[in-house]
């Protein structure tokens, strides 16, 4: 295995070089056949690196700030090779963008969410510059971009986010009037790893005759009222104890915290908008009553008999890989689960004993278009510190994170998304099918992933007891909402013109 990865990569690595104008052999034929999809790739001017090939900056030290949670160092740093498919993939694309604009990475790590943020405003205030670039989860960098503690990265001619190793969708919703201070795409594994999906025990569906949702989900009708019928009425006390519990067997398992966030994109109900003529942001009124029908339909998911609700604590979705709600369906009690990629990552000796299959979040009903994939908020953004003034070192970092993004696309996205994902964790042509059509829908909704800018009334975390409740509240809960949001994005909004004028 080990022989196949070096071989893909170091074919990897060759098409990545001719892309930004060195020269390269050419790959074997046993190769050719395992990259076709990248050698096409390599040919479409959306995916071709366009930064000059001459670019020296003399072994100069690029300061690169991050957070260490929740595995997101693996996005970043990889000290040799020999270490795994997506480490590997990793040393590669740092040793080949050093090389290629002769520059060293220093890394300054945080471990604590907030900390990115507070030491980015400090080093901007001092003026001393050591970071250069910025990792953060994308919910804390919100702000501080609104605030223009980031270089505006339209503004450079080394970096062109609208080449398709940028996530155009992530492009679309930090970019205001023009402006964008923030990126994420191939280099960010968490835009895949911390992407919502349904998991599902393929051998239970044949034992109970219930159709494999792969039929359902090509067909488009993988909805909210669709899945509700095939949870109910599998509630079995498995354990004897005459009461509800984790030993006994239930149609679907999921929480009533970060499990409960994918509906609003997944059903595609945006609570903070940016108005057509004006660009600003807007607190989204429209959306309140189709806001009120997913609370009927997720209330009555959230409180049948068959369903059961681990408390956030008590699932913990911990660092060190617990979690109790995938160990109950690991062990042959649930229909389905609602879960994330990494999350299975985690548990994957558990779960590759199963036969299962995956979809994605329903839809809210038939009559919506496309599915929609949300990646939950603390997925990795990358942006220069407004603290580099000068107008060559900002042209020096962006030509640095258009390589990094490049030739993560050529080598670490890969290396995750076909190799640690398609082929370790699915287990069958439909569900690679599947895989691709999840990703082929991710989709990035102001609300869900930047609620955080609005400290007073977070959307998001909000919406989580009401969702997941047993009494449709929305309207009374959110009366209030409309002032306080409102209030805190025309803050924002002022100073975005302010930041354009």
């Amino acid at each position: 295995m080990k022989r196949i990865v070096s071989l893909l990569l170091a074919v990897l690595m060759l098409f990545g070089m001719v892309a930004c104008g060195e020269a390269a052999e050419t790959p074997s034929d046993e190769s050719k056949d395992q990259i076709t999809t990248i050698e096409d790739e390599t040919e479409n001017p959306n995916y071709v690196c366009d930064l000059p090939s001459d670019l020296d900056y003399n072994e100069e030290q690029i300061g690169i700030l991050y957070i260490d949670f929740n595995n997101k160092e693996r996005e970043l740093i990889s000290d040799e090779l020999g270490q795994g498919v997506v480490s590997d993939a990793v040393f590669e694309r740092n040793t080949l963008v050093q090389e290629q604009l002769n520059v060293v990475f220093e890394y300054f790590e945080k471990t604590e969410v907030t900390q990115v943020a507070t030491a980015q405003s400090l080093d901007i205030q001092s003026g001393q510059g050591d970071y250069d670039i910025v990792v953060n989860g994308t919910f804390l960098a919100i702000q501080p971009a609104l605030e223009g503690k980031y270089v505006e990265l339209s503004e450079l001619e080394n970096m062109n986010t609208s080449k398709h190793y940028w996530s155009q969708g992530f492009n679309d919703m930090v970019t205001f009037s023009g402006i964008q201070y923030l990126a994420s795409g191939s280099m960010a594994i968490s835009m895949s790893s911390f992407t919502y999906v349904t998991l599902y025990n393929r051998n239970l569906f044949t034992d109970y005759k219930l159709p494999d949702p792969y039929e359902t989900v090509t067909q488009g009708k993988w909805t909210l009222d669709y899945q509700y019928s095939l949870v109910k009425d599998h509630y079995v006390d498995k354990d004897g104890d005459s009461k509800a519990s984790t030993g006994d067997f239930y149609g679907f398992l999921t929480d009533n915290i970060i499990l409960v966030d994918p509906y609003m994109v997944s059903c595609e109900i945006p609570m903070i908008v940016k108005d057509p003529d004006t660009g600003d942001l807007t607190y989204n009124t429209a959306a309140l009553q189709k806001l009120s029908d997913l609370c009927d339909k997720v209330q009555l998911l959230y409180n049948d008999e068959s369903t059961f609700v681990y408390s956030y604590s008590v699932s913990g979705y911990g660092v060190d890989g617990t979690n109790l709600l995938l160990d109950h369906f690991a062990a042959d009690n649930a229909l389905m689960a609602t879960t994330m990629f990494v999350e299975m990552e985690r548990k994957y000796e558990s779960l590759a004993p199963m036969s299962y299959g995956i979809a994605p979040i329903p839809k809210f009903d038939e009559n919506q278009q496309k599915y929609r994939s949300y990646v939950q908020d603390q997925v990795s953004s990358f942006g220069i510190s407004a603290v580099v003034g000068d107008g060559d070192r900002r042209e020096m970092l962006a030509a640095v994170l258009e390589a990094m993004a490049y030739h993560s696309h050529i080598l670490v996205r890969p290396a995750y998304y076909e190799v640690t994902l398609s082929s370790r964790y699915m287990q069958d042509p439909q569900s690679k099918e599947i895989l691709d059509l999840i990703f082929d829908s991710l989709y990035f909704d102001f609300s869900s992933t930047c609620s955080n800018l609005v400290p007073a009334c977070v959307i998001r975390d909000h919406l989580r007891p009401i969702l997941s409740g047993k009494k449709n509240t929305v309207s009374s809960s959110t009366r209030s909402w409309e002032r306080t949001v409102q209030r805190t994005l025309d803050k924002y909004n002022k100073s975005l013109a302010e930041l354009v004028s």
